[in-house]
């Protein structure tokens, strides 16, 4: 091979890795869910007590479901597993309500289980009209578990800084009505990427997702609240497999967390 042509291969190779290095830098910033999906193709499906001997390091564990749960069998779940808190996805946006949010709800106000509820957090809508839109929609009482935020994406129309801005106004307007502290729920690497650099975000206790059931997230962050460690659950009573939370400390210290009024 000429050392013309030899210099020619050597740029072209150069050039392509570059190029994956851009790919990957961009995917890991941008998109909170990239590195994740990894770990998310090495877990298999297990039934929830098989996870809870797994992680027999923690001793409080939940659960968060949506419509994409269809019809629960709470009775039957309830039964055949000790799950200690539901939280349930009560809202999307500025104008959507998950639809199985009031079955479950008035399922888990009838089982007096520890229960919360979470608004999906659309990046390219109105902050204001999301807060109004999870106020209008859920009755948080005394006993429930705080507001969460689920913050998952980035804009594609406004940027980091005017979606955090967005991010505030809801955790403000939120906490203002309800009288709580919110919890912000987020993936890890758009935790650190995002969350973890702006000081404004260090009052609100954080619920991580981190699918790693040998590591717990304490690399990440020293005080999680919640740690969503898996979403390949089997429990009887749901179809299909749904998040397994664990809560970082005892039964007792989650009753600091509920409401009080």
């Amino acid at each position: 091979m000429s050392r013309r042509r030899k210099k020619k291969y050597n740029r072209k190779k150069l050039l392509t890795l570059i190029s994956v290095i851009i790919v990957v830098f961009v995917a890991y910033y941008f998109y909170p869910d990239f590195v994740s999906l990894f770990k998310k193709q090495q877990q298999k499906s297990q039934p929830f007590d098989t996870f809870k001997k797994e992680l027999s390091r923690y001793t409080v564990f939940g659960i968060d479901v949506s419509h994409y749960q269809t019809s629960i069998d709470w009775e039957k779940l309830l039964k055949a597993h000790k799950v200690d808190f539901v939280i349930v996805r009560a809202t999307m946006g500025h104008n959507k309500v998950d639809n199985k949010f009031l079955t479950n709800w008035k399922a888990l106000n009838k089982a007096k289980l520890i229960k919360g509820a979470y608004h999906y957090y659309r990046p390219d809508e109105n902050s204001t009209a999301q807060a109004r839109n999870f106020i209008k929609n859920v009755d948080l009482k005394e006993g429930d578990l705080p507001p969460v935020l689920d913050i998952e994406k980035y804009s594609r129309v406004q940027s980091i800084n005017s979606l955090k801005t967005g991010l505030l106004n809801w955790l403000e307007i939120v906490e203002n009505h309800y009288g709580i502290t919110p919890i912000l729920y987020t993936y890890y690497n758009f935790y650190i990427s995002t969350i973890k650099i702006d000081s404004r975000f260090d009052k609100y206790p954080v619920w991580i997702a981190w699918y790693n059931v040998k590591e717990d997230p304490t690399t990440v962050l020293s005080d999680w609240i919640f740690w969503q460690f898996t979403d390949k659950g089997l429990l009887e009573g749901i179809e299909g497999d749904v998040d397994i939370n664990v809560f970082n400390g005892k039964i007792k210290e989650i009753e600091g967390l509920r409401i009080i009024k």
